[in-house]
């Protein structure tokens, strides 16, 4: 197997006013590396998914992203842009921009990598190091994981002179010197803790489901967001995520001795019934990566005033038939309507 991302796939000066521009730049590279076969048709794939959903995250990262039948093999290109480049994100523009081609029949082991990466997204400690590094090969390393954040993160005296001021929070203190340019503000403000309805000793037990429509990079970026709110918060939340590196169902007992449901999902959760009868709080998959705590704070709320979901199906998602994507079955359902 290939190595995912090397060197040459990398460009820490990446020079774009557009995300167009700055796809088509990583793209090229791709094309140079043997990874795609049509420039243009990667593109037309890359732009018809971001038409679905912007692929511009909080904390100054894009993520264009696709399965392409114009891709050869599972390939990660990064790119750094001093200036920003606008995909979307509420909080401005993106300095980190990570172009994912996968194969439209992308096997499972490249899919978990991919996984894995878009979980270290949520990283700080890793998105800093990928700021302040100054070799290509290096960046590489640390995106592949062979590299140790800490050593990826030490860049030249130069470089980090050359840097702009940090603002001076509470967390460009804690942070080596090498991580602090630029800095962006986490996805979420701190939220304060929601009443629970569980009795006091009691841990408030959480289980979510996190899809999207490519299931490579938002999924789990926002499985590992509301994991690591989970945590601060000391409730138990174990996610399902129904993306393209596998499917595994959570454990009937997991669920049957849960408090509460998360969905953060733009794909209809699948078996969706198996949550029925449970405090649920319904929303996009970006609202899971921007803002897990309040997610948690909202469903604990409910779980407080006793609010429960029926779980029964949308008109559109019982439509058509098993197996069927949510366009297909909204086609059917309002063809059924015309019909009447």
């Amino acid at each position: 197997m290939s190595e995912m991302i090397t060197a040459e796939l990398v460009d820490l000066d990446l020079s774009a006013e557009t995300k167009e521009a700055a796809a088509r730049s990583l793209a090229e590279r791709m094309v140079a590396a043997g990874r795609v076969t049509d420039l243009d048709g990667f593109l037309a794939d890359v732009a018809a998914r971001e038409a679905q959903m912007p692929t511009g995250l909080d904390g100054g990262i894009g993520i264009p992203h696709c399965r392409s039948a114009h891709v050869t093999e599972p390939t990660l290109a990064f790119g750094r842009a001093a200036e920003g480049i606008d995909f979307g994100a509420p909080d401005g523009p993106a300095d980190l921009i990570f172009l994912i081609a996968a194969p439209a029949g992308a096997d499972e082991d490249h899919l978990t990598i991919l996984s894995s990466l878009a979980r270290q997204l949520m990283n700080a400690e890793f998105t800093g190091a990928l700021r302040a590094v100054g070799d290509p090969a290096r960046a590489a390393a640390l995106i592949r994981g062979d590299s140790p954040v800490s050593e990826s993160a030490e860049a030249p005296a130069a470089e980090a002179q050359a840097a702009p001021e940090a603002k001076d929070t509470p967390e460009a203190k804690d942070t080596p010197e090498a991580l602090k340019a630029p800095q962006h503000p986490t996805p979420e403000a701190h939220t304060p803790e929601a009443p629970s309805a569980t009795p006091p000793g009691q841990t408030f037990k959480i289980v979510a489901v996190t899809s999207c429509p490519t299931g490579i990079a938002h999924t789990y970026m926002a499985a590992e967001s509301l994991e690591n709110a989970g945590r601060e918060a000391g409730v138990e939340l174990v996610v399902e995520t129904q993306g393209s590196a596998g499917f595994t169902r959570l454990d009937p007992a997991v669920i049957a001795a849960a408090d509460a449901v998360i969905f953060a999902h733009d794909v209809p959760v699948r078996d969706k019934d198996r949550f029925a009868g449970k405090p649920t709080v319904d929303v996009g998959v970006k609202a899971g990566i921007n803002r897990p705590a309040a997610l948690i704070a909202e469903v604990r709320e409910k779980a407080a005033r006793g609010e429960v979901s029926s779980g029964a199906p949308t008109p559109v998602e019982a439509a058509g038939d098993e197996g069927d994507g949510y366009g297909t079955k909204l086609r059917k359902w309002l063809m059924s309507g015309v019909s009447y």
